[in-house]
């Protein structure tokens, strides 16, 4: 089995997952797997109208080789979280880290820089983590250097203050012209979307 120390996260887990589970249910749940074990945790919760029903909080601690055959535990995940979830868990078991997502902000920026604006966006699609990284000034900012040939100057930094690079990218350079002109002069600049 590989070692998986390089990559837990500050609690020393690889995977920390907080939720409330799907509907119809409002339970709130935990799921914390480090190296060598699963914990779910569990927070039932009911509504005011059955005051006489307060359930205890549920933790259930396994070991991975637990884990691979405790049907109970994964008909439980996969009620609040989804059956892509216990996949992913047992995949993690398995071997198969989802390295990609574990890398540094920086080092994820550079990989996007390398893809295609289309490619940018379906990969902005896959998790939270490369959205935020997909919306992010940074990588805008970066992508706009490398496809315009023009200097930055005051007026385009102050756009970009109202505006961000993403919109300011997204801009045509007649448009972006006229609105720098207009910011210049005092006016307000807006942005319509294509």
């Amino acid at each position: 089995m590989a070692s998986y120390t390089p990559w837990l996260n500050e609690h020393g887990a690889l995977v920390d997952y907080t939720d409330t589970a799907r509907a119809p249910a409002k339970d709130f749940f935990q799921l914390f797997m480090t190296p060598s074990e699963v914990i779910y945790r569990m927070w039932k919760i009911v509504p005011p109208t059955r005051p006489e029903n307060h359930p205890a909080p549920l933790e259930i601690r396994d070991t991975w080789e637990e884990f691979k055959h405790d049907e109970r535990l994964h008909s439980e995940i996969q009620r609040v979280a989804g059956d892509r979830t216990v996949h992913y868990l047992m995949n993690i078991i398995e071997g198969h880290l989802d390295y990609l997502s574990r890398l540094p902000h920086d080092v994820l920026i550079k990989i996007m820089l390398m893809l295609d604006l289309e490619s940018i966006a379906h990969l902005s699609m896959t998790c939270r983590l490369f959205r935020e990284i997909g919306k992010s000034n940074d990588l805008w900012e970066k992508l706009y250097k490398i496809h315009n040939k023009q200097p930055i100057t005051q007026e385009l930094l102050m756009l970009v203050d109202q505006k961000g690079w993403h919109d300011v990218f997204f801009t045509n350079k007649l448009q972006l012209q006229m609105q720098m002109r207009r910011l210049g002069q005092g006016d307000y600049a807006f942005i319509t979307q294509q």
